[in-house]
């Protein structure tokens, strides 16, 4: 897909060229190369995404393609993830940019341990023909009080600086690692953010940890469900003083139970 331009360039296709375009292009005795008349097909079926129509294309998208795990392949493992169905955006943007092929491959660029290990938005060539062609856009915060940033929950980066809207990256996600908090901690966030945990919430931050401070900042759409001793391994690679791994992390994602 990613060199379709250049075929449609030997092939004297404009880009742009409909039906019309090509039987001009037989007439002249020029054959089009079907799997690249394929590919620009397969484009031009998808909207470029903005901020002003993600939104309305991605909800009516999630109703239409069903999906609730997938699978992250690494060097170290599989890391299985389940999507939540009621944070409808953010959970049909991953798998919408899992089913356009942008995460194989990809990369974790960022490694922080007892934090988070974070991914998708490489700037290699590749992905940022990707970005181009899927469309650049952001989207729109879906907190729900039931999800917090325990350890394992898989949420979407943002910019902090002029997004008072705290709206979502829409390539960048991360996935917690996180460290065991205090109750002392979650008074405090609780005092500054308004916000209430749950008995069951503050268990899970006792017991297995996590990145509270987070909470209401970012959306979480998911959580591993199986790797974590993967995800473990993820956080322990060594780093530069910008925590961008000293080793490429690629990864690859897949849906396991897609409904078309």
């Amino acid at each position: 897909m990613l060199f379709c331009f250049l075929l449609l360039g030997c092939a004297d296709v404009e880009p742009g060229a409909d039906d019309s375009e090509v039987k001009s292009a037989e007439e002249k005795g020029i054959v089009p190369d079907s799997s690249t008349v394929a590919s620009k097909s397969a484009i031009l079926a998808y909207p470029s995404l903005t901020d002003a129509n993600c939104e309305s294309f991605l909800e009516e998208w999630g109703k239409e393609h069903e999906m609730s795990r997938v699978e992250v392949e690494t060097k170290f493992g599989n890391l299985t993830l389940e999507l939540f169905p009621d944070v409808p955006i953010h959970s049909a943007n991953f798998h919408y940019k899992i089913e356009r092929g942008y995460y194989n491959p990809s990369e974790f660029v960022r490694v922080v341990p007892e934090f988070v290990v974070q991914g998708g938005n490489s700037e290699e060539q590749r992905a940022q023909e990707m970005r181009w062609l899927i469309g650049k856009h952001t989207l729109p915060s879906e907190f729900n009080e039931k999800y917090r940033h325990v350890r394992g929950a898989l949420a979407m980066g943002r910019t902090y600086e002029g997004n008072p809207e705290k709206r979502s990256a829409s390539y960048d996600f991360y996935i917690v690692v996180g460290r065991k908090v205090t109750e002392v901690e979650l008074q405090q966030i609780e005092r500054e953010k308004g916000i209430r945990y749950s008995s069951a919430q503050r268990a899970r931050y006792f017991k297995e940890g996590g990145t509270p401070h987070l909470d209401e900042e970012h959306t979480v759409f998911g959580r591993l469900v199986e790797g974590f001793d993967v995800l473990d391994q993820l956080a322990g690679v060594a780093t530069d003083e910008s925590d961008w791994p000293l080793q490429r992390l690629e990864l690859r994602i897949s849906a396991l139970n897609s409904m078309p």
